[in-house]
């Protein structure tokens, strides 16, 4: 394979969002608010959507065509002889990457070129880790079989609809009928006056602050008041984390103010102009907003009061008051939300409550009290529970429409290409009892990576809708709430990856996704390889095209993901052994030594600074060199500091 990077029909399939557009208009995007269709509804809302679809452990009738598969492929499809030498490079910005957001996703149009590459007359694919379904979607776009083992039942929940095959029409037509039904409550809820035209419109946002006190005088204050900075443009408008007092002046620091109750403070809608407005709230906006929150219109028995257990990510919004996870939304959006999640349950076909339950959680944080406010818009779904000073209160209706016109967007390209079958299984890549040994013909993963994310923590707040949750026994991490350190990290993912080994068939091979800014996490992810018998032949760059909200915010930060290409040896064959281990010192100088051409340069286009080395990338460069010869590693600030070294020394030895 010359260059893996993007070349196929499979990019083209999985459509970029300018590409999409321009097929779904040569097509003829469907309308969500055309007319309605009637749709078929229970009179009572049904079981659990959740339970519709999962028995016992598999998904859908899984265990079935998990039988057919295997029979399908019972003897060794035809795989590479030697590892792609290339990495890849696959952008987020496709419309299935968006239909629905995870904590880590690798873009699958990359993974369908390692897919054609490894197995280039198909055969059965597994992904051990399989987290939101990504290699799902790319072996199905390249016509091959899947099993995807996840440990959390939110993920695999995902995964399942990601990969499932839905009518488009049918989609739309069930979006639009529970929208109807709901017409009025929405109306009640997020309804207000035009202050240009006077005519009733809807609230498309509200923004709430917090009262806080000065520690120094102990005055109360609205925060919003005092705190806002505007520049020339929007992207200039900052909310200030440093201040001076209202009352006694004194310079304060927001992030040690101590909160009192949040109120509304601003709301945005589009009326007569189609121009977006922002105005504080009216005396009848503010009674409103008292009324729901003195007695708000739930459903019962719909919406979930989850307790919050401790946690690396939960202590914050327990710190703030919300110990159950009903308190992480308003009054008015768990109002919507709960009879919005009746709805989706009154639906007969559970093929469509499903998909519907899909856009449900979709919306995750963004229609909670934790989506930060920001002048320009939008909100980060950031794998962390952080509690806003100012956040937005965004009308879940509106989120819900277009999060939907997201889902139909996949539906009507990504998922028309869907060829061959899928498995989706919670349980614990630890144990694969499912899969006979000898019995799968290629491995896409990427596991999780040490302490960086606290899965069965993040997932919470979808799982307590669900009804179903993580059993953390075997989570692989590194998570001191669950008495996790390294060692444990390591000898989970040993456990799983020697399960790995023992299902794969001799001289295929496992292809791990992994980036991380410790060198002792690196160690153990070495050690686990190894361990389980696996030989790493090839490390390159998965390039994401775009970076993480972490790696612009924090300079300690990692850069591109690797790819570990590791093959299971065939019986008695000769292993070779690494080399002598060096100590990192003498590694990091190695590689510069014998590293050639250009340095990869970060250029900062949007702030005055001058362009310096990509350390990030080096550093993922570095991690490739030395762990394939068995050196020692260190983590991504020592890496650099070094570096900077060598590279300042290689400047003033130039003539």
């Amino acid at each position: 394979m010359d260059k893996i990077a993007g070349q196929t029909q499979h990019l083209k399939i999985i459509a970029s969002h300018g590409s999409s557009r321009l097929v779904l208009r040569n097509n003829g995007q469907l309308n969500l608010f055309a007319p309605e269709t009637p749709i078929a509804k229970k009179v009572s809302p049904g079981t659990s959507v959740l339970l519709r679809i999962k028995s016992g452990r598999f998904f859908d009738n899984g265990e079935k065509v998990l039988e057919q598969i295997l029979h399908s492929h019972n003897a060794p499809a035809l795989t590479a002889n030697s590892p792609a030498k290339n990495g890849t490079s696959a952008g987020k910005n496709t419309y299935t990457y968006d239909a629905h957001t995870y904590h880590t996703k690798v873009p699958p149009q990359g993974i369908v070129e390692f897919l054609k590459y490894y197995l280039p007359q198909g055969g059965l694919v597994l992904d051990p880790f399989g987290g939101s379904g990504m290699t799902g979607v790319a072996a199905l776009v390249a016509g091959m079989d899947i099993v995807l083992n996840e440990l959390s039942p939110a993920a695999c929940f995902i995964a399942h609809n990601f990969t499932e095959r839905v009518s488009n029409t049918d989609f739309a037509k069930a979006i639009k009928s529970v929208l109807t039904e709901l017409k009025q409550l929405r109306k009640d809820l997020y309804g207000t006056e035009c202050r240009e035209c006077g005519k009733q419109t809807e609230i498309l946002y509200t923004v709430w602050s917090y009262q806080v006190e000065c520690p120094h005088c102990k005055s109360k204050f609205r925060l919003w008041d005092h705190c806002r900075q505007y520049g020339s443009n929007v992207r200039e408008h900052k909310i200030l984390s440093e201040f001076p007092c209202p009352d006694c002046g004194k310079l304060l620091k927001k992030s040690r103010l101590s909160r009192k109750n949040a109120e509304p403070v601003m709301l945005g809608y589009k009326c007569c102009d189609k121009v977006q407005r922002e105005h504080p709230l009216s005396a009848r906006d503010i009674l409103r907003v008292e009324q729901i929150e003195a007695n708000p219109p739930l459903e019962e028995g719909f919406y979930p009061q989850t307790y919050i257990p401790d946690g690396i990510n939960l202590s914050q919004p327990k710190r703030h008051g919300f110990d159950t996870i009903d308190k992480f939304y308003t009054k008015r959006n768990l109002s919507a939300l709960s009879h919005l999640w009746k709805e989706i349950h009154r639906l007969e076909d559970r093929q469509l409550a499903s998909m519907l339950a899909f856009v449900f959680t979709s919306l995750y944080q963004r229609v909670t009290r934790l989506s930060e406010f920001r002048f320009w818009g939008g909100s980060g779904n950031t794998a962390r529970f952080n509690v806003p000073f100012i956040f937005n209160e965004a009308n879940v209706f509106v989120t819900f429409e277009r999060k939907a016109a997201n889902i139909l967007d996949h539906l009507q390209t990504t998922m028309q290409h869907y060829q061959g079958n899928k498995v989706v299984v919670c349980n614990s890549a630890t144990q694969l009892d499912y899969l006979p040994d000898n019995s799968v013909d290629f491995i896409f993963t990427d596991p999780p990576f040490g302490a960086n994310i606290n899965y069965s923590e993040m997932n919470i707040l979808w799982e307590s809708w669900l009804g179903e949750y993580t059993d953390n026994t075997s989570e692989a991490i590194v998570n001191r709430a669950q008495g996790k350190g390294l060692e444990e990290y390591q000898h989970l993912m040993t456990d799983s990856l020697s399960e790995c080994y023992r299902v794969l068939r001799p001289g295929h091979w496992m292809l791990l996704v992994f980036m991380n800014s410790s060198g002792k996490v690196w160690d153990a992810i070495n050690q686990a390889v190894r361990q389980a018998g696996f030989v790493p032949e090839q490390i390159n760059i998965f390039d994401k095209q775009h970076g993480t909200f972490k790696q612009f915010v924090n300079e300690n930060t990692a850069g591109s993901d690797l790819v570990l290409h590791c093959r299971k040896p065939v019986a008695h064959e000769s292993i070779q052994t690494t080399s002598e281990k060096l100590s990192w010192q003498k590694s990091i100088a190695q590689f510069f030594k014998h590293r050639t051409g250009d340095l990869p340069v970060t250029i900062f286009l949007h702030v005055s600074r001058d362009s310096e080395a990509d350390y990030r990338t080096l550093f993922s460069e570095w991690i490739g060199f030395g762990l394939l010869k068995g050196h020692q590693l260190t983590d991504f600030s020592t890496f650099r500091t070094a570096a900077e070294k060598i590279i300042e020394n290689n400047h003033e030895k130039k003539p």
